[in-house]
């Protein structure tokens, strides 16, 4: 079978090139993906025994479902749908039409795989003995949680499933490779909000004013400071900066500046402190500079965590499909979040990684997945799937 697999992804080549550059060139943000599930709707509706809802939990989510001989214990494959708030500067034909608004974490690549994998396991559905539930899902960036609502509706009971699956195109890592990892596969993944008030005055006189950017400039050293000298160095952290407010002209101090960032952590502990630490330098920092400073902090996104016995199946059909070389075990967890941990939290769950090579990172305004790779991704979900749904119940004490 997966010769079939194969070779039918590949057909199936330039209708995922069309696909993805669709969703490329219109992007949406979170919860707003609605051109993006109409096309999904579109595309699913036109597949061979898929049944289609939309507008799963009040969202732009898109829900796909080919019966297998069994209407229990069901495999779902997922993909976000969301772009980010980045002004793309790829060059590429198929940009970006919407202003600041990019698919600059690959999501259009996922979207168009999985549709792939749709169009595959629609070919062999009379074969399926598990139900295979296809999930495009909002919000997946930053601040969305779209896992979170879908589950907080009743996603996971109403399609009784059984075992979630998501992967997410890397780059860094080698071209085609397939990687995943028992246990822990991302990090904690907090938000926060900092708020620094001065007094407004004229550049020309700053002894006049309460310069916040003084503030802004001490803290954002002292935060640096906890990672370097306030952890032990054998455990993994990150807090950056990533988006400021402040003033409207260059001649004025302004009475205030807001800076918004992220915390990452791999130990709960480590983020117990960090958290703790931050809460403690903003407002004390401030005073010491005659400010005031107020830090709002919310815990984000869980740990990604693979699930032990449902990863050595996913490796044993990984070994099957393709050549060992192309499939590697990750030494570390990844310092990303991901709101795939939702689905993880509940049922047995496995998250893997498809390495691009590629020069430029996640969220880079230049980012791009090679389109060679979207049919090895799409014919290995479809495939996994197949294999997950075949294995039927006799062989359900194995993964679950």
């Amino acid at each position: 079978m997966k010769q079939h697999f194969s070779e039918e992804a590949i057909q199936l080549f330039d209708q995922l090139v069309e696909w993805r550059r669709g969703f490329h060139v219109f992007p949406e943000l979170a919860f707003e993906e609605r051109v993006t599930s109409s096309r999904i709707i579109q595309i699913l509706e036109s597949t061979p025994g898929v049944e289609v809802a939309r507008g799963f939990g009040d969202t732009t989510a898109v829900v796909g479902k080919i019966r297998g001989k069994i209407d229990d214990n069901a495999v779902m494959l997922r993909s976000a749908m969301d772009a980010l708030s980045l002004q793309e500067e790829t060059d590429l034909p198929f940009a970006s039409c919407i202003p600041g608004v990019m698919h600059g974490c690959g999501h259009d690549a996922h979207m168009a795989a999985l549709l792939g994998a749709v169009k595959l396991l629609s070919n062999h559905r009379d074969m399926l003995v598990r139900p295979i539930v296809f999930v495009f899902q909002p919000a997946e960036e930053g601040l969305g949680g779209g896992a979170r609502r879908l589950v907080e509706a009743g996603l996971l009971d109403t399609y009784k499933i059984k075992h979630a699956l998501g992967f997410h195109f890397w780059p860094k890592y080698g071209y085609g490779k397939l990687l995943l990892r028992h246990g822990v596969m991302t990090a904690l993944s907090d938000r926060f909000h900092v708020s620094v008030q001065g007094v407004g005055g004229h550049v020309a006189a700053p002894h006049l004013a309460v310069d916040p950017w003084t503030i802004v400039a001490h803290l954002i050293f002292a935060v640096q400071g906890l990672i370097g000298r306030e952890i032990d160095p054998t455990e993994s952290a990150v807090i950056s900066f990533g988006r400021l407010e402040a003033g409207d002209a260059y001649n004025v101090i302004p009475g205030q500046v807001d800076m918004w960032g992220s915390l990452r952590a791999l130990n709960p502990e480590v983020r117990d402190f960090l958290q703790s630490r931050l809460e403690d330098i903003v407002p004390l920092l401030a005073r010491t500079f005659r400010g005031l400073g107020t830090i709002k902090y919310h815990r984000n996104y869980p740990q990604v965590v693979n699930d032990k016995d449902l990863t050595d199946i996913v490796l044993s059909i990984a070994f099957e499909y393709m050549d060992k070389d192309n499939v590697e075990i990750l030494e570390k967890p990844l310092m990303s979040g991901e709101d795939f941990a939702f689905y993880a939290q509940i049922v047995p769950s496995c998250f893997m990684l498809f390495g691009t090579g590629s020069k430029y990172w996640l969220h880079h305004p230049k980012y791009d997945v090679p389109e060679e790779l979207l049919s090895l991704a799409s014919g290995w979900e479809a495939y996994l799937a197949f294999r997950l749904s075949t294995m039927g119940i006799a062989e359900e004490g194995q993964i679950g």
